[in-house]
């Protein structure tokens, strides 16, 4: 288990080892692939912005890489049961790396706080890690994160474990602003905004109310 603190829970270090890169997942959805597909999403496109540049062109005039250098949500759950309350997933997409809040899954009954970066260390498996974490400008938290490696190691993950699904929801404000270092070194400055889109839909999903 690693450390909690305040509104931040321990994270089961076993959970995390399936989040590892999508090769050793089984073929149904999960946050993790959520996670995934996003760092896919974000390495094409951040490629083509740089071919564009490269040729000279606007790359105001691709418009999946402004949409990524705005922002955007992306929601994902459990494609064989929706009702199942399980598997929710709301990831926000940036050129600065993704957030991922997700909820229960048949294996982990808590919810979790997922940053996404290309600094983000890149263990060969999954590790425990003191980071320290800024929100909103708040005061520092000394906190424990599980981190890992995704996309064949290209994309490094932070996981941090939350109160609860409930409190999820609860503390999904409508914009917020991180900042976590590992070992001092800064790893990841990222943001959110819209969440009032990401509460609803985790509200409707881990309360089962999804069509199927």
């Amino acid at each position: 288990m690693t450390g909690g603190s305040p509104g931040l829970a321990s994270v089961p270090v076993c959970v995390q080892n399936g989040a590892a890169p999508a090769a050793s997942q089984p073929a149904e959805s999960s946050p993790a692939d959520a996670l995934a597909g996003m760092a896919g999403i974000h390495m094409d496109l951040l490629r083509e912005g740089q071919e564009l540049v490269e040729e000279g062109q606007r790359i105001a005039r691709d418009p999946e890489f402004q949409k990524l250098r705005k922002g955007y949500w992306t929601f994902s759950h459990d494609e064989r049961n929706p009702r199942s309350g399980l598997q929710c997933a709301a990831t926000f997409g940036s050129l600065s790396g993704a957030v991922q809040l997700s909820g229960p899954t048949a294996s982990h009954k808590g919810a979790l706080l997922t940053f996404l970066g290309m600094d983000i260390p890149k263990p060969a498996s999954p590790r425990k890690v003191r980071t320290t974490l800024v929100q909103n400008k708040e005061q520092p938290q000394e906190v424990g994160a599980i981190n890992y490696a995704i996309t064949e190691g290209k994309w490094g993950a932070l996981a941090f474990a939350l109160a609860g699904p409930e409190a999820l929801i609860k503390e999904l404000e409508e914009q917020a602003d991180f900042r976590v270092s590992v070992d001092g070194r800064n790893v990841i400055t990222t943001f959110y905004k819209e969440g009032s889109k990401a509460r609803e839909y985790m509200r409707q999903c881990l309360a089962g109310q999804l069509a199927k």
